[in-house]
């Protein structure tokens, strides 16, 4: 028995919000798929900051002396899928901590008591994380 007084959903409504949410359902699930897309960036910067600086640790736990200069090409960071990393060890004159490696501070020299630093970390998706440091000779105690 069906009186007045009964409340539903018609078949045009019905028809209506099925049309309505195909038109905004693909819309929605577009922003939400690039947003998550991006919510892993964050996640590679703490891993690249964490692989890179213990890299640094790793290089100046050495002494000054024990330190060689090399130009490492990029390798595979191992345990860590889709991350290759390298590193620049360069003797340099200055303590200057911008002063990229470059040829002409390669060279050792008696004058020579700084070397820098250089590691630099690509992540998956491709972007990359630097750190860098200087060294300086300590004198004997």
């Amino acid at each position: 028995m069906i009186g007045i007084g009964n409340k539903g959903f018609t078949l045009v409504e019905l028809v209506a919000f099925i049309v309505i949410g195909g038109i905004f359902l693909p819309a929605s699930m577009i922003a939400f798929t690039s947003v998550m897309s991006n919510f892993s960036t964050p996640d590679y910067q703490v891993k690249a900051r964490f692989i890179a600086e213990q890299k640094v640790e790793d290089l100046t736990a050495s002494s000054y002396d024990g330190l060689s200069t090399v130009n490492q090409p990029y390798e595979v960071v191992p345990g860590y899928t889709g991350y290759q990393w390298k590193w620049i060890v360069c003797n340099t004159g200055s303590s200057e901590i911008s002063l990229q490696c470059s040829a002409s501070h390669t060279v050792t020299t008696d004058f020579s008591y700084y070397k820098r630093i250089e590691v630099t970390v690509q992540m998956p998706d491709n972007s990359i994380y630097d750190v860098y440091t200087v060294v300086s000779k300590r004198p004997k105690s």
